[in-house]
């Protein structure tokens, strides 16, 4: 019995991105294009694969907005927040390269809370 082994070629990296939101209106941009929009009071999980999403190269750019679901609810009535998670995959190994999570401050007791909140992940590909 003979066994060989061929060296594998490293693969380029490959990004995904993961989205958990609940109670609000969310949106999720990259490089200006529409990836994921919805509007819920349940848990939402959803997992996209970014290959032919982000540009050849260069600095990516992906905005996340998050919204009240109706003026008169509160965030705290709706529990709402989002959460995103951009990792990259090079060969076997997983590396998060940013989280954002939505609100970024207690907004329980605060009457004056916000229509919208943001955030943006930039990185270089």
């Amino acid at each position: 019995m003979v066994l060989s082994f061929v060296k594998n070629e490293e693969l380029p990296p490959q990004y995904s991105l993961k989205i958990e939101a609940k109670g609000c209106h969310y949106q999720i941009l990259i490089n200006d294009q529409t990836l994921d929009e919805g509007k819920s009071y349940k848990l939402v999980n959803k997992s996209y694969e970014l290959g032919k999403k982000l540009s050849e190269e260069g600095e990516q750019d992906i905005k996340i907005a998050m919204l009240r679901i109706s003026r008169e609810m509160s965030l705290k009535a709706t529990q709402a927040y989002v959460k995103v998670s951009l990792e990259k995959k090079v060969n076997d190994s997983v590396e998060i390269v940013k989280v954002i999570q939505l609100p970024t401050f207690p907004y329980d007791d605060d009457e004056e809370q916000p229509q919208s909140i943001g955030g943006t992940i930039l990185f270089e590909k």
